[in-house]
């Protein structure tokens, strides 16, 4: 071997050495659907089993293992482990970042390998708690962490959302044509409902848009409303099925955690549609005079409802304010429904389209009296 490429060996040699040590020195998280599975042996076990087989852990000395759980929107301070941590997540949705590294998501039966001295800090996600098992040996003075300073998480990409959200927008016809469903099915016009129902998936609408208008409409008009909508759409897609009209289906709404905390969700939503801080909707509604209505008004509507993504915030206001419109008795609630609207960047030209659109389903009074209450707001 000539000096030249004896030189160039022992580089790649160094290089390669570098990069192993860099990997090693670095979280690696293990989804539940990428965990290898082995045929456990048949003459250690009495039946069919199989295991998963992780990185190993480096050990001198006694493992402290516990179970560790996390309210919604808990995390832990930045720390490091002299001898390294699994954590194996057992409910919940968490989250993980490895420091100057991107937040990582992590969920149920995902684990964590996170070697010796790499700081990092985790818990659970915004919405959801989280449990985790985490086994952690013991370094020789005893420890088997150090704590360091408190994480400073991002706001910005909150705050994007938000500029967006705000940004003047022009509403298509598409969203118009919510307008009128939500009126007719909201005053018992159920003929007219069809003939806006038609026009709605002419426009754009997706049946799976127009069934989420109606299972977010019942929270203001009713169930007996919203199930008459609901009937009478169904058998419209049954009649069109049978003329050879085929409808797009469109998107379902995103599943989130069966243990998500929708009242700290509908708190946080009802900040954000209201131009508030959080803890201004802490307080519970009426004074606590009724703590089943303030649960129903933040966990299910503004919670639960609004996190079923296949309609937007803003198309669902559009709802509420045809919805309030067509009552005509109920004024104080459509004032904060047209104040949320605006707030989601409507401004006074598109509330005039609103209006206009609402005049042709409800008719010139009732119009009228909207028109009366947005005003109140200038």
């Amino acid at each position: 071997m000539t000096h030249k490429s004896l030189k160039a060996a022992l580089i790649l040699t160094s290089l390669s050495g570098h990069i192993l040590a860099e990997e090693q020195a670095r979280q690696q998280i293990t989804k539940v659907n990428q965990q290898v599975s082995q045929q456990a042996p048949a003459n250690n076990f009495s039946g069919q089993a199989n295991f998963s087989r992780f990185p190993v852990m480096p050990s001198q000395g006694n493992v402290a293992p516990a179970i560790v759980n996390f309210a919604a929107g808990t995390i832990t301070n930045w720390h490091i482990h002299p001898q390294g941590q699994y954590l194996i997540v057992t409910e919940g949705e968490g989250r993980t970042q490895e420091w100057g590294k991107p937040i990582q998501t992590i969920h149920k039966g995902d684990t964590i390998w996170c070697p010796p001295g790499v700081k990092h800090w985790h818990g659970a996600s915004e919405h959801s708690p989280m449990s985790h098992i985490a086994i952690s040996p013991v370094a020789t003075d005893g420890k088997s962490a150090t704590w360091l300073e408190r994480v400073n998480l991002p706001i910005q990409p909150q705050a994007s959302v938000q500029s967006k959200a705000n940004s003047p927008v022009v509403l298509s016809q598409r969203q118009l044509s919510l307008i009128p469903i939500a009126a007719f099915n909201a005053t018992g016009n159920l003929e007219q409902l069809k003939t806006a129902l038609i026009q709605a998936l002419e426009s754009g609408l997706t049946v799976n848009e127009i069934k989420e208008l109606f299972a977010h409409q019942y929270a203001y008009a009713g169930f007996p409303r919203a199930l008459n909508g609901m009937l009478t759409f169904k058998s419209l897609l049954e009649e069109r099925e049978k003329q050879g009209i085929k409808d797009i289906q469109g998107a379902m709404p995103s599943n989130l955690p069966s243990n998500t905390d929708y009242y700290q969700m509908g708190i946080e939503r009802l900040a954000y549609l209201n131009k508030t801080s959080i803890e201004a909707n802490t307080k519970p509604l009426f004074d606590n005079f009724s703590p089943t209505m303030d649960y129903a008004l933040k966990a299910h509507l503004f919670g639960y409802l609004f996190s079923r993504d296949n309609l937007s915030p803003l198309e669902r206001e559009l709802a509420v304010v045809s919805t309030l419109s067509a009552f005509g008795d109920v004024n104080a609630q459509l004032r904060s429904h047209l104040r949320i609207t605006r707030n989601l960047g409507v401004d006074q030209t598109q509330m005039q389209k609103i209006i206009s659109t609402l005049r042709q389903a409800i008719g010139d009074d009732l119009a009228k009296n909207a028109q009366g209450v947005l005003q109140q707001l200038q």
